[in-house]
């Protein structure tokens, strides 16, 4: 195999780990969701399903360095598993941290929207 073979591997792979996020993060918002207004028990779908979430950012980065992406597209994915950790922080502690645990779900759009823009990106690189 060659490293173009790679690098196109890379490319598919981060594409797809990117929309599997994008729709992920939309699913958690949907689990939030029942939880508040449906059933509390719905909590414990929103928390596992944020530990299986977790590992995508880091799988992008891997398939980024694999693919050779621009250092920008690398970049937005580590802010990707930045804001996962900020995440995972403002749950965790919000007994500790009060009203900065509000943060959670700005977070969550914070991540939608860059992982639009990764997509967006990437599909313009593809094309162009």
């Amino acid at each position: 195999m060659n490293d173009g073979r790679y690098s196109r591997i890379g490319r598919i792979g981060f594409m797809a780990l990117a929309w599997v996020f994008a729709v992920s993060v939309l699913l958690q918002v949907f689990f939030a969701g029942l939880a508040l207004f449906v059933d509390s028990d719905n909590w414990t779908i929103h928390g596992g399903f944020a530990r299986v979430l977790a590992v995508v950012p880091l799988l992008m980065l891997a398939f980024a360095w694999i693919a050779r992406l621009p250092g920008r597209q690398i970049g937005r994915s580590a802010g990707l598993l930045g804001m996962v950790i900020g995440m995972f922080l403002t749950a965790v502690l919000s007994p500790k941290i009060g009203a900065l645990s509000a943060l959670h779900p700005v977070i969550a759009l914070m991540m939608f929207w860059a992982c639009a823009g990764i997509i967006r990106a990437s599909r313009q690189a593809s094309s162009g």
